[in-house]
């Protein structure tokens, strides 16, 4: 759904579906195995909780300070919906997903090299279809683009690597197989 509305309906909007979407769809995937992030409500909502402060503090930071990107077809309404509570937080619940399926079919022996790649691959990935909606904009940036997508920003997504550090509150402790 969230592709359709990036590619053909050039929705601004498009990212809360895409994130919500992509972290549903990977979870009944990991569920099945050892690990869920909605198994555990309580644990669930205190990390989301979290992701919503580390949020608003990348905002400050990149779009108020920087002014590295901004949100240009939302009112403060949507910004705070689609951008606060939404858009980054399962992003990071999305990511967390992604590496626990990618760390599941690869060796722990090539998690140092297949971890940035797989990184930078689910950047491009949350970043192209925008190309489409233009739910965010960037600002010139130096470095240039590729694909589209500033060479900074892409740099950048290597730090989706830290939802990892989450992981460990959702495993279930009595099939953990890897």
């Amino acid at each position: 759904m969230g592709l359709y509305l990036a590619f053909f309906a050039h929705s601004s909007i498009w990212y809360s579906f895409f994130v919500i979407g992509g972290f549903f769809l990977l979870e009944g995937i990991n569920s099945k195995k050892d690990f869920s992030l909605l198994k555990n409500y309580q644990t669930f909502l205190y990390t989301w909780l979290l992701f919503v402060l580390i949020t608003i503090l990348t905002e400050i930071i990149g779009n108020f300070l920087l002014n590295a990107w901004t949100y240009p077809y939302f009112g403060l309404v949507d910004y705070f919906i689609h951008v606060i509570l939404i858009g980054y937080p399962f992003t990071f619940f999305f990511a967390m997903e992604f590496f626990v399926l990618v760390k599941r079919y690869t060796s722990s022996k090539l998690w140092w090299f297949i971890l940035p790649i797989s990184a930078i691959i689910f950047g491009y990935l949350n970043e192209l279809p925008n190309i489409f909606a233009y739910e965010w904009r960037y600002s010139e940036m130096f470095l240039g683009n590729f694909l589209g997508i500033p060479i900074l920003i892409s740099i950048l997504w290597l730090l989706i690597l830290l939802v990892q550090l989450f992981e460990k509150l959702f495993f279930d402790r009595k099939k953990v197989s890897f």
